[in-house]
């Protein structure tokens, strides 16, 4: 590359990306430079040849002392993800672009502003801020609808199951996952994709992505559902510009560039992966890899926290039996005496609990002579949630609740699922087409499709967390997962919807 195109290469690179990178640079403390042979310093972008070229990661890893390989994370459920990348050494100096998100104005809380006329002054202003960024929950209004035939599809798939085992997962970020694949991916590959998501093109992708964001990210101190994307590179690699930017702009996906198969490198990803989902889900992370033989790794997480608009008393918590498949057990019961409406639909039952300033948590009590499989492949289930409540089945009275407290996780390897719906070409080393990731793509495929889901309940509210991970390799070396069932538990359904509607987390308890 001549000197005046690499010149004019990054001056064509946002700058607010290389300054992003920069100050995590700074936040080491240390200066880094690189051999001569490489042209640009790995924390910049730089392009050639039509190409945008990720550094080498670190510089002369093999001279230098490793980084401490784990984040300390907090065990406590209820505190919120650690999401401020500069601040972590364990990954920050990986970083080559770190993504903006939305800025959130904080709860208006009350109890924190006196009487005097300045407080009310300032708790009028703060309230004015939060009820305007409020607004912006109506914006994934326009492509509600259209989620719902992918949330069926989904839902037979990764709910309906002979094993009596818990399952659970986040139809939003699996949804966010394949749409950043879509970005990678031309030809069928990128069809196959688009047809089950429910978009024509990529552009509506785009379009729908970026609603759905910003209507289901919070961060204010009230509500807590943080979502966040990341890229892993293989050091040495060229990738296409413009692909990499729109990840970064559309889908706030930063990106992570080292030496795939090293420990640290797979320890600095572990621990992005366990600061964004706020430690919930550290034994499935612990259980994931950077591989030698991957090019890209691709990772969708979300953060979710709330409490119930009517919290449930702890004194009314209590023991019970719950009917399983395999026998009674004894659990604690939640209970609570409420005006409310009950809807009837086909097979089921279903009653909803508001979450304070966000949405709603649905729960589906199969009929006695009725399954949970049946009520998950049926249609009534989503066409209830597509009403919002507006159902002619229904009738108000008092409800007398008694709920199990229950925390729920499940482990998804998602090839077999997305294959049957339809998305086959992107896992063939022969048919996938990563054109839109790389130039010299032939013989990229996606090696692996992995999600993980925890929702927990208690008197308080809901917490939960989800994350997809998919990496994409290059074939020659890569030697098929053997395929593993991940035992859970119980029967009935639940859907938590985010305040605009969106289906966040869904899936069945068959032993809380």
């Amino acid at each position: 590359m001549k000197k005046e195109d690499l010149l004019h290469a990054m001056n064509d690179i946002d700058s607010s990306y290389v300054q992003d990178a920069q100050k995590a640079d700074r936040k080491t403390g240390r200066r880094k430079f690189l051999p001569a042979g490489i042209a640009a310093a790995c924390l910049c972008l730089v392009v050639g040849a039509g190409l945008l070229v990720y550094g080498t990661g670190r510089a002369d890893r093999q001279n230098r002392e490793p980084a401490a390989p784990t984040l300390p994370l907090s065990k406590d459920p209820q505190k919120n993800p650690g999401g401020d990348l500069q601040a972590d050494s364990a990954y920050a100096d990986y970083a080559i672009v770190q993504a903006s998100y939305p800025e959130c104005a904080p709860y208006p809380d009350a109890e924190k502003f006196g009487d005097a006329s300045q407080g009310a002054d300032d708790y009028k202003t703060m309230w004015a801020n939060w009820s305007k960024q409020r607004e912006r929950i109506g914006q994934s209004e326009a492509y509600r609808d259209g989620l719902y035939p992918y949330y069926g599809a989904t839902m037979k798939e990764f709910l309906v199951s002979d094993e009596k085992v818990n399952r659970t997962y986040s139809p939003l970020n699996l949804y966010m996952a394949l749409s950043m694949l879509a970005e990678m991916t031309k030809g069928n590959s990128r069809a196959q994709i688009l047809e089950l998501l429910g978009v024509p093109d990529i552009a509506a992708v785009r379009e729908r992505a970026s609603a759905l964001w910003i209507a289901n990210y919070s961060d204010d101190g009230m509500v807590s559902s943080i979502l966040a994307n990341s890229l892993w590179l293989r050091q040495g690699d060229e990738f296409n510009p413009g692909t990499m930017q729109t990840l970064a702009d559309t889908y706030h996906a930063s990106s992570f560039c080292g030496e795939m198969g090293s420990e640290e490198f797979t320890q600095a990803f572990r621990a992005w992966m366990n600061a964004q989902t706020g430690g919930l889900l550290e034994e499935q992370v612990e259980g994931l890899s950077l591989e030698p033989e991957m090019v890209l790794a691709l990772v969708s997480t979300i953060y979710y926290r709330a409490q119930w608009q009517d919290i449930f008393l702890e004194e009314n918590t209590r023991e019970d039996i719950f009917h399983t498949a395999d026998g009674d057990i004894t659990c604690d019961f939640m209970h609570q005496e409420k005006y409310g409406v009950c809807y009837q639909g086909e097979n089921f039952s279903a009653i909803r609990l508001s979450l304070e300033h966000s949405g709603d948590m649905w729960l589906f009590l199969p009929d006695e002579t009725a399954d949970v499989n049946d009520v998950a492949a049926g249609d009534d289930l989503l066409k209830l949630l597509r009403s919002g409540g507006d159902w002619e089945n229904r009738v108000s009275a008092t409800i007398n609740l008694a709920m199990p407290k229950f925390d729920v996780v499940s482990e998804i390897n998602l090839i077999d699922g997305l294959k049957a719906m339809g998305v086959t070409d992107v896992f063939d080393e022969y048919a996938a087409d990563f054109g839109s990731l790389k130039e010299d793509a032939d013989g990229l495929y996606v090696s692996e499709a992995k999600h993980a889901a925890r929702v927990s309940v208690d008197e308080k509210g809901c917490t939960a967390a989800a994350y997809t991970m998919m990496a994409i390799n290059e074939s020659g070396y890569f030697e098929p997962p053997e395929e593993i069932d991940f035992v859970l538990d119980r029967p009935f359904l639940f859907a938590l919807t985010g305040a605009d509607g969106t289906l966040l987390f869904t899936g069945v308890v068959e032993e809380p």
